[in-house]
C-alpha cells in the first residue's frame, strides 16, 4: 500500500521551493535545487508573479523488494504565472522514488541519454527527389501540433529516448514542410520508422547543420536575437559549448517583453521560458542557435 500522505507532502514541501519558501530537503540534489533556485531568479528578472503551483504525481510502476517499495512516476508541474496576464507554463519529469518504514530514502530523476555523437550531412545532388521551395510553413498548425503534443506521444511516429529533435520534426511536418532524402541516413530529412530515419529528423546536431544549409523543402536562417523570433520558429541548444548541439525547442508563443516561450520532449515542457537558465543541463557555457523558418510569407501568428 502506497503512503500517500507521504508523498504528497513531500511534493508540496517541493513546491514550495519555487516560491522561494522553505529549505531543501536531503532528497533534492543540488544540481537540482541550484536550477530550482535559477527559477525563481527567473521569476524575478521577467517581473513574474508565481500566483500557484501544481503537482500531479502519476504512478506508472511500483514494486518491492526487500521491505522496500520503489515507485517509477511522471511529476507533471504546472506553474500559474503572472505578467500582464495570466498563463501557465508546464512541465513533467520521469522520476524514481524509494520508500521504507514511512521514510522516502531517495528521489530522483532518471537521466537524460545523450543523442548519437557528431554525424555529417551530406549534400544531395539528386534531383529525383528535389523538391519546390513553394510549400508555405504553415505556423499555426505546427504550434498547434506542438501544444497538443507537447506532454504526449504521437503512436505515428517512433519513441527516442532522447525526443527532442524527433518532436521538432514532427512539429515541422505538421507545418507543411515535405521529407526528402530517403533512404540516405546522411541525406536530407526523413523518416521510417525507429531505426530508419534521417540524422537531422533525430539529432539536434545533425539539425543545426541542415536547417540553413537544405537547399530544397525546410529552410530556415540564423537570427541574432530570440526577440526577432515568431512562432513556429526553432532554438537549437549547446549546453556546454563545446560544439555539439544537443537539445532544440519550438516557440510556441512571447511572453510580454517579446521573448519566446517553448514547447520540447524528453523533459516535456509547454511554455517555458527559451534561456534555459532554469534546466539541470544550464551550464555558463551555454550558446544558442536562433532559427527562423523561411515559410515564403514572413508573416508571424499572434498567439
Amino acid at each position: 500500500m502506497l503512503n500517500r500522505d507521504l508523498i504528497e507532502n513531500y511534493v508540496k514541501e517541493r513546491l514550495q521551493l519555487f516560491f522561494g519558501e522553505g529549505q531543501r530537503s536531503r532528497l533534492i540534489q543540488e544540481k537540482e535545487f541550484l536550477a530550482i533556485q535559477r527559477k525563481v531568479d527567473l521569476f524575478s528578472q521577467r517581473n513574474i508573479s508565481l500566483v500557484k503551483a501544481y503537482g500531479n504525481l502519476e504512478v506508472t510502476h511500483n514494486w518491492e523488494e526487500n521491505d522496500i517499495t520503489y515507485l517509477n512516476y511522471t511529476l507533471h508541474t504546472r506553474y500559474f504565472l503572472k505578467q500582464k496576464d495570466l498563463y501557465f507554463e508546464e512541465d513533467q519529469q520521469e522520476r524514481q522514488m524509494a520508500i521504507s518504514n514511512a521514510e522516502i530514502l531517495y528521489d530522483i530523476e532518471f537521466p537524460i541519454e545523450d543523442e548519437d555523437e557528431f554525424f555529417e550531412i551530406e549534400e544531395d545532388t539528386s534531383m529525383e527527389e528535389e523538391l519546390e521551395r513553394s510549400n508555405i510553413y504553415n505556423r499555426f498548425n505546427a504550434v498547434k501540433y506542438a501544444e497538443t503534443w507537447w506532454d504526449g506521444h504521437n503512436s505515428v511516429y517512433p519513441l527516442y529516448a532522447n525526443d527532442c529533435t524527433n518532436f521538432i520534426s514532427q512539429c515541422l511536418r505538421a507545418g507543411g514542410f515535405q521529407m526528402k532524402g530517403m533512404p540516405k541516413v546522411a541525406v536530407g530529412w526523413w523518416y521510417k520508422n525507429y531505426s530508419t530515419s534521417s540524422y537531422s529528423w533525430r539529432v539536434a546536431h545533425a539539425l543545426r547543420k541542415y536547417l540553413p544549409g537544405s537547399q530544397t523543402g525546410i529552410k530556415a536562417e540564423e537570427v541574432a536575437n530570440p526577440k526577432e523570433l515568431t512562432l513556429g520558429d526553432i532554438i537549437l541548444y549547446d549546453f556546454e559549448g563545446d560544439g555539439r548541439w544537443n537539445h532544440c525547442t519550438i516557440v510556441v508563443a512571447k511572453d510580454e517583453n517579446g521573448e519566446p516561450l517553448v514547447n520540447a520532449h524528453t523533459q516535456n515542457s509547454r511554455k517555458r521560458y527559451w534561456s534555459y537558465y532554469d534546466s539541470t543541463a544550464y551550464t555558463d557555457n551555454i550558446t544558442y542557435k536562433f532559427f527562423h523558418i523561411i515559410d515564403g510569407l514572413n508573416n508571424p501568428i499572434n498567439d
